[in-house]
């Protein structure tokens, strides 16, 4: 029996080594991963680093974020690779991340300029990842670096509190950007503070772009849950032309959690004729429909 317990100890021995040593392989192959020249691998590998429930990668997720500043044009500079990587940072949750990526955002959004609201085309206003203007594209290579800095500062409201970080989010708020200062507010909802509240509501104030007024309102109404003026306000966006307003609005409802905006989503969901945009209102009436308690 004893010799048995022997055997079955020796065995558990070796197959944790193993689990080990996978573990150690499959870290070590996604580190050399992140240096590939296509982007589209590198993005797999920090997926791969991301949904382990472990956090090693997190360092070597921060230097894809980092990129190579001494060779502006490496494709490790990727803002796609940018994008993807703050996003995993946000999912990882560690605190280790925040004084780097606050680093890359100020040197990453220099070049980022307003863009001039006119009538979209199919190739207006972005056609590749080189815009410096406007978050929209069309492939996937197409991510640009106002995408990934609105990304880091998602991320920055997601990730443990810290004064820097808030101080970063308060100054993004008006930022020469319409993209920009919408990531800004989703950042300030992300972090739960009621103070920013009044932060966000003098913004509104000064806000002219409807988009990033629609983002700003979502993040009012997610964090002080009333149905006020503001309600109402998201309301009347619901019904805009622009059908990425109407998304967000819908968007913004949703973060309100409350039974009263219901009937309004029902009915712009009846006319909505966008595929994308009635999902995400179809998503949205789902999970406002199941905050309302029993009758």
């Amino acid at each position: 029996m004893f010799s048995y317990h022997i055997r079955i100890f020796a065995l558990l021995t070796i197959f944790t080594c193993n689990l080990i040593s996978e573990s150690n392989e499959f870290f070590l192959e996604q580190k050399n991963r992140l240096l590939d020249s296509d982007p589209k691998i590198v993005r797999d590998a920090i997926d791969r680093l991301a949904f382990v429930q472990s956090s090693r990668g997190v360092r070597d997720i921060l230097s894809a974020l980092e990129g190579d500043p001494n060779f502006p044009d490496s494709p490790l500079n990727s803002p796609a690779i940018k994008f993807y990587a703050a996003q995993a940072l946000g999912k990882k949750g560690e605190s280790i991340v925040i004084a780097p990526m606050i680093e890359v955002y100020k040197r990453d959004c220099k070049n980022i300029t307003e863009r001039t609201i006119a009538k979209r085309k199919l190739t207006d206003p972005v056609s590749d990842s080189k815009n410096t203007k406007s978050p929209y594209f069309y492939g996937e290579g197409d991510h640009n670096i106002v995408l990934a800095c609105g990304e880091m500062l998602r991320a920055l409201g997601g990730l443990p509190f810290r004064e820097d970080s808030y101080a970063i989010l308060k100054s993004a708020l008006e930022f020469p950007n319409f993209y920009i200062r919408s990531s800004a507010a989703d950042g300030l909802y992300s972090t739960e503070k009621k103070e920013s509240i009044s932060i966000l509501t003098n913004q509104l104030g000064k806000e002219s772009d409807p988009y990033a007024k629609v983002m700003i309102l979502s993040a009012i109404l997610g964090l002080e849950r009333l149905p006020n003026a503001n309600f109402r306000q998201v309301l009347e966006f619901l019904q805009s032309k622009d059908p990425e307003i109407r998304k967000k609005s819908s968007m913004a409802l949703s973060r309100l959690r409350l039974g009263i905006a219901a009937p309004y989503l029902k009915k712009a969901i009846d006319v909505e004729n966008v595929p994308d945009v009635l999902l995400q209102m179809q998503e949205d009436y789902s999970r406002i429909t199941a905050f309302q308690p029993p009758g």
